[in-house]
């Protein structure tokens, strides 16, 4: 508000910049960790249930400063079989998992 009142330029929230492939990114990285949480992915495998919950926490910060993802070198080979696990199973347009 003191900014607008400044007449100084005003940042977007990152989250308004992002176009459709970070988007779809980012659910996929949110629905990888709440699946996970749920135990409907690897639930009796803890190596992979780990992996895909590292792949999502680095698949959510796509498109932010401090991201560890800028492609798929950047994940493990654990990480890659886990999302594409999940992507065989629900594709990348899956829509948004609740936690609840």
């Amino acid at each position: 508000m003191v900014s607008i009142l400044l007449n100084e330029e005003v940042q977007m929230s990152i989250y308004e910049n992002f176009n459709g492939q970070e988007e779809k990114f980012v659910r996929m990285g949110r629905n990888l960790i709440t699946l996970c949480e749920k135990n409907e992915l690897f639930p009796k495998d803890d190596l992979m249930w780990n992996a895909a919950v590292t792949a999502g926490n680095k698949l959510v910060t796509v498109g932010l400063t401090y991201s560890r993802f800028e492609s798929l070198d950047d994940l493990s080979s654990n990480e890659k079989k886990a999302v594409l696990h999940y992507l065989s199973k629900y594709g990348l347009d899956y829509r948004a998992v609740s936690m609840v």
